[in-house]
C-alpha cells in the first residue's frame, strides 16, 4: 500500500503544473531518488533482556522516495523528503534463558520504514557539474513489528550524513549520484529498557536522483 502511494504521489508531482510565485519557484526544485542500501547495524539485534536475533545482513535493501529543495541563501539549501525504505535481514532468533530442543533456523525477517529525514545542503563547484554534502536529522516510522515479541516504537529520531556530484542536463533538470549513511539515534524496540539492548539501525546507501527545478 505505501509503495502505491508513492508512486502515485511521484506521477502526480511530475505530470501536474505546479503554481506557484515566480520568485520562489526560482528556488525550489522537487526530485524522485531511488537508493540501494547494506545494512550495517549490529549483529546482535537484541530487542528484550534476553531474546533477540544474530543478523545476517548479506543482501541489499532499497529506498526511493520525493525530495524537495529550497534555496535559503548562496548555495546553501535546505532539503526534506519522504522515504519509504526496506531494511530486511535473515535472522537467528535466541533467548539466553531459553532451552531449546533443536538449534533455531534462520528466517527472513521484515522490517520497512517510513523516513523523512530534513537535512541542510551545501553546494560546491557552481557550474555544469558540481558536488555537494548535506547532514541533518532523520525521523523514522516503523511500518511493521518483528517476530515473537519486537514490538517497534512507532517513532524513531536518527540522522543523516551525505555528500555526492550533480549533473546540470538543463537549466531545469538534473541528476544527482549520491552517498549517503544513516543511523538511529533513538530506541527501535519498545522492550530494550537496558543499555545491551538499545539496537542502533545503521545504513550505507548508493542513490540516484532526478531532480526538477519548479
Amino acid at each position: 500500500m505505501a509503495t502505491r502511494n508513492l508512486l502515485l504521489i511521484f506521477i502526480f508531482l511530475f505530470s501536474t503544473p505546479v503554481i506557484t510565485a515566480q520568485d520562489v519557484s526560482k528556488k525550489v526544485r522537487v526530485g524522485v531518488s531511488a537508493s540501494l542500501e547494506k545494512n550495517v547495524s549490529s549483529k546482535r539485534v537484541a530487542f528484550g533482556k534476553y531474546t533477540g536475533f544474530f543478523a545476517d545482513y548479506n543482501k541489499s535493501n532499497y529506498r526511493f522516495g520525493l525530495s524537495l529543495e529550497y534555496l535559503l541563501k548562496g548555495n546553501l539549501i535546505i532539503n526534506g523528503a519522504i522515504n519509504y525504505s526496506n531494511k530486511d535481514f535473515k535472522g537467528t532468533y535466541f533467548c539466553d534463558v531459553c532451552d531449546f530442543i533443536s538449534p533455531s533456523i534462520p528466517e527472513e525477517v521484515e522490517l520497512s520504514l517510513i523516513e523523512v529525514p530534513i537535512t541542510l545542503k551545501y553546494y560546491f563547484l557552481p557550474g555544469k557539474i558540481r558536488l555537494f554534502g548535506e547532514v541533518g536529522v532523520n525521523n523514522l516510522f516503523p511500518l511493521n513489528n518483528l517476530e515473537y515479541e519486537a514490538t517497534t516504537n512507532s517513532y524513531v529520531i536518527g540522522f543523516k550524513l551525505g555528500s555526492g556530484m550533480e549533473y546540470n542536463v538543463s537549466n531545469k533538470i538534473a541528476l544527482q549520484l549520491s552517498v549517503d549513511y544513516y543511523s538511529s539515534i533513538s530506541k527501535i524496540f519498545k522492550d530494550s529498557y537496558f543499555t545491551g539492548s538499545d539496537f542502533r539501525l545503521r545504513s550505507v546507501g548508493l542513490g540516484l536522483t532526478i531532480v526538477k527545478k519548479i
